[in-house]
């Protein structure tokens, strides 16, 4: 389904299999030339999807002249690199998600990477293989493309009679922007601000210093300064009061910590013993995904309280533990 948000500028419903069904892009037009915002993920069907919607315009993906990435999840970038063969287009992105993407290319060191990383928050061996397939399986469905440009923070680009601000948001994932076109008001959001989930914080298993969820907040603060009437997501529907729905996520990542918090002792315990002391029996019904993403949801909140200050580290027998000081 293809949605015009403005004058000239698209929004293209594309779909996925994961829980939330359907991914988009955005695609803004100038004359002949096309800039396509994300390029969603490469799916049988989904490239055809993605032809029919342009060509209903009077457009064709060989006229793409510039893909911008808000970050490098399957979802987002999984047609960079068809895309870009068919079309040359020159792709943009951040310095940090071009690092990422990097690790995702080379697949032997990233897995080994993961091992150490989920080994040292105590994962047993038998679920840390089960995450090395989940890793495996994303790394296949995420494009080697040739990146032309590094995206820096605030920067203005151009693209035919538009401009727009790049603005750098990480925490759902490292690295990750969103773009702001000031003159129309609206942000293309990626997947900082969803409409109706608060969206999941990534780990940097390269970079323990990141601090996903602080983070976070701190490009909330960002976004709820600037003037944005309409919030175009890369999932759902799109939406005003964008402080309103910033308050929403914020007071549910608050919440989300203080239980958490209840599961920290003086008894030290690793992160993997806390993700299971939180989900309990519910994880026998669940897939090796669903229990990933319930240990770096986990990851995320044991290090923002220990950023607090409220919890403290220590090191047993080479894993990490946290407790209650």
């Amino acid at each position: 389904m293809i949605t015009e948000i403005s004058d000239n500028f698209y929004r293209i419903t594309l779909p996925m299999p994961f829980r939330l069904r359907h991914v988009h892009a955005y695609a803004l037009v100038d004359g002949r030339d096309v800039a396509l915002f994300d390029t969603g993920m490469i799916l049988p069907g989904a490239l055809e999807k993605l032809e029919a919607d342009l060509e209903s315009i009077g457009c064709s993906t060989g006229q793409i002249s510039d893909i911008y990435l808000t970050h490098v999840h399957t979802d987002h970038c999984g047609m960079a690199g068809i895309l870009q063969d068919k079309s040359k287009a020159n792709l943009h992105l951040s310095e940090v998600v071009h690092q990422v993407h990097s690790h995702f290319q080379r697949v032997d060191e990233l897995i080994g990477q993961a091992r150490l990383f989920f080994t040292k928050h105590g994962v047993p061996p038998r679920d840390v293989e089960a995450i090395v397939e989940e890793i495996e399986d994303v790394s296949s469905r995420i494009p080697k493309f040739e990146v032309q440009s590094l995206l820096r923070d605030h920067e203005v680009r151009r693209f035919g009679s538009r401009s727009f601000e790049v603005v750098f948001t990480p925490g759902h994932a490292a690295g990750h922007v969103c773009f702001f076109f000031r003159d129309e008001r609206l942000l293309l959001a990626g997947d900082h601000i969803l409409p109706y989930i608060p969206p999941s914080l990534s780990p940097n298993i390269y970079d323990e210093v990141f601090q996903p969820l602080p983070s976070y907040l701190q490009s909330l603060a960002i976004i709820e300064k600037m003037s944005i009437d309409t919030v175009h997501p890369g999932h759902g529907n799109s939406f005003s009061g964008v402080e309103e729905r910033i308050r929403e996520i914020r007071a549910h990542h608050e919440l989300k910590k203080e239980a958490l918090q209840k599961f920290l002792t003086a008894r030290p315990k690793t992160t993997f013993e806390v993700c299971s002391d939180i989900i309990g029996n519910a994880a026998a019904n669940w897939d090796d995904w669903e229990k990933f993403m319930a240990l770096n949801d986990t990851y995320v909140y044991i290090q923002a309280l220990k950023h607090e200050g409220v919890i403290q580290e220590t090191i047993q027998g080479g894993v990490l533990c946290y407790s209650v000081g």
